[in-house]
């Protein structure tokens, strides 16, 4: 399954289209072995009742060179079915093909069934995307208390500003804890380890809206 920073490298430079386009994504990934199971139900449920019967009646009448008699058994109502996605579940719609029991677009919904489109970025938040681009604004905070508060003054998508800190040895920033659910208007806190109360300290902002309470 893709990342989103390898998504985005393709994606609009626009960060509020990246963000459409990231949600739109879809894959196909591999459904769990006991869900590509085809039985004779599922074959005429995919194919329609008189494709799937013909496709059916097929697979029982074929010589035994061409669907060996075990296979023949697994759609009985006792079995489980085919794994279609099986080197044997796709030889067998193969085989379907090439004695033209098959179209070309029904063994594509056959061999299809073996997967589920998934959209793995469908919740991702204008902050995600800031954040995998490595552009995310930050504003300043301080130390309050052994906290830093921040100030939401109105809603925006929930999500989990990280909290910094300046390294003063190495100049560097690091993350030092982070704000949950930041969502609704309102005062959030966060802890600010003891060695960092006296650092440059600073938070996400990816909506322009954070403050300093």
């Amino acid at each position: 399954m893709a990342n989103l920073a390898d998504l985005l490298t393709g994606a609009s430079p626009d960060d509020a289209v990246a963000l459409t386009q990231a949600r739109a994504y879809t894959e196909q990934v591999f459904k769990p072995e006991a869900e590509r199971m085809v039985t004779e139900r599922r074959m005429i449920d995919l194919m329609g009742f008189t494709a799937g019967d013909v496709a059916m009646t097929a697979i029982e009448d074929a010589p035994i060179t061409i669907v060996p008699a075990r296979i023949k058994t697994w759609f009985t109502p006792s079995e489980l079915g085919i794994d279609i996605a099986a080197p044997y579940g796709l030889e067998l719609i193969s085989r379907m093909l090439q004695y033209n029991v098959v179209t070309q677009t029904q063994a594509d919904v056959l061999t299809g069934y073996a997967y589920s489109t998934v959209k793995p970025f469908e919740f991702v938040t204008l902050y995600d995307i800031l954040k995998a681009r490595d552009k995310c604004p930050t504003v300043t905070v301080t130390s309050t208390n052994g906290y830093a508060i921040i100030n939401v003054p109105s809603d925006v998508e929930t999500h989990g500003p990280q909290l910094f800190a300046l390294n003063p040895r190495t100049n560097k920033t690091i993350r030092i804890n982070g704000f949950r659910n930041v969502g609704k208007s309102g005062l959030y806190d966060a802890l600010i380890p003891s060695e960092w109360r006296n650092a440059v300290l600073s938070v996400d902002d990816a909506y322009g809206v954070i403050g300093a309470a």
